[in-house]
């Protein structure tokens, strides 16, 4: 799938910062978790739910931004482990401005995540 091997640098931002970023349309904020974890937590509210398990993955972050890789994408998932991963493999697919949005959903060691912080939630119907 993707070569994790030679990782380039990626920008990380906070919870709070993906969250008024992705209102005023500056990034595109993308949840990569499994659908059972959004059922369990529910979505960031402003995020497209394009589960990293997808075998139409790449299409349909592709649709997600017009088919423009220049844009701002910012992937989120539990803890920022798996986004942050994601953010790297892209740019080797030609993704100039990939965000790992650190702490993710439910937190790290590290930092907070956007349910800790109290960021709007939307829930996922089954």
């Amino acid at each position: 799938m993707f070569n994790l091997f030679n990782k380039p640098a990626i920008e990380e931002i906070d919870p709070q910062t993906a969250y008024e970023l992705a209102n005023k349309g500056e990034i595109v904020l993308v949840d990569v978790r499994t659908p059972n974890e959004w059922m369990r937590t529910g979505l960031p509210e402003p995020a497209v739910a394009i589960s990293l398990q997808d075998p139409q993955f790449l299409q349909k972050l592709e649709q997600a931004v017009d088919g423009d890789k220049s844009r701002k994408i910012a992937f989120i998932c539990a803890s920022g482990a798996r986004s942050g991963q994601v953010a790297q493999a892209l740019k080797q697919y030609g993704w100039e401005h990939t965000i790992n949005v650190a702490g993710g959903m439910t937190g790290s060691m590290r930092t907070a995540g956007w349910a800790q912080l109290n960021l709007p939630i939307k829930p996922v119907e089954s």
